[in-house]
């Protein structure tokens, strides 16, 4: 994926999805002058001079600490960002899930989780080349991001051809909904899809306070593959509940 895309991606992402105090304390230097001339003379500037001066301080070390924020935020998110896919990472996952439980565990809303994995991406790796596998995978995580909800869900790139979304206040059976528009929108814009080369195999599992976060994906990861196992021997998806 070309950098300045993946740093437009960066910049609409990291907000909704990383705590905002991150490095906040940093804007108490902008007292720092003021503390300073207060520490020295005993006294708060009496002229307007002084106080533009006061000011004028604060303002400059203001922005620069806004600055150091982003870029904080920006290198925070590369480190969990798929650099081909631009979906969040296995590293990003694995915090993700764990605060999303948490939240339902407080509200009580449903939380579903979807595993999904690709069909004889292999054979398109052998057969068509790796520049037509990396599309393929591309193809599926901007299917996904077109699908889910903004700031609100979250796809993941596991590794390999292996992707996880996370949708907090999503049922399953909304999780099944939501998997079948990815699939029809890469059956709509990858021939390879179109042509019966490539498929999805998803399970999908709803969140089962108070069980642990390894439980729950135990059970996503043995629905996908349930399903896998059908779809190989020509039944078709079974019917994806909660397992």
């Amino acid at each position: 994926m070309p950098k300045i895309k993946l740093l437009s991606r960066i910049r609409r992402s990291v907000q909704p999805h990383f705590k905002t105090t991150a490095l906040l304390w940093l804007y108490l230097l902008c007292f720092v002058p003021t503390l300073t001339d207060l520490a020295e003379t005993g006294a708060l500037p009496q002229s307007a001079r002084g106080w533009i001066t006061e000011v004028g301080g604060a303002l400059v070390i203001f922005f620069l600490v806004k600055k150091v924020r982003q870029e904080h935020f920006k290198v925070v998110a590369l480190t969990r960002l798929d650099a081909l896919t631009g979906l969040w990472n296995r590293r990003a996952f694995d915090e993700a899930i764990v605060d999303e439980c948490t939240r339902q565990q407080r509200s009580g809303l449903p939380l579903s989780l979807v595993f999904i994995d690709l069909d004889n991406f292999k054979g398109v790796n052998d057969s068509a080349g790796h520049d037509a596998g990396d599309r393929t995978l591309q193809q599926l995580a901007q299917a996904i991001r077109e699908t889910i909800r903004a700031h609100v869900d979250r796809g993941f790139r596991l590794g390999g051809d292996e992707f996880a979304l996370l949708l907090p206040n999503g049922s399953a059976t909304q999780a099944q909904v939501l998997v079948e528009r990815i699939r029809q929108s890469c059956l709509a814009h990858d021939p390879l899809w179109s042509a019966g080369s490539l498929g999805i195999s998803a399970g999908i599992v709803e969140y089962r306070s108070p069980e642990s976060v390894e439980n729950l994906i135990s059970r996503a990861d043995a629905a996908m593959y349930v399903t896998k196992r059908a779809r190989r021997s020509g039944m078709g998806d079974p019917a994806q509940l909660p397992v």
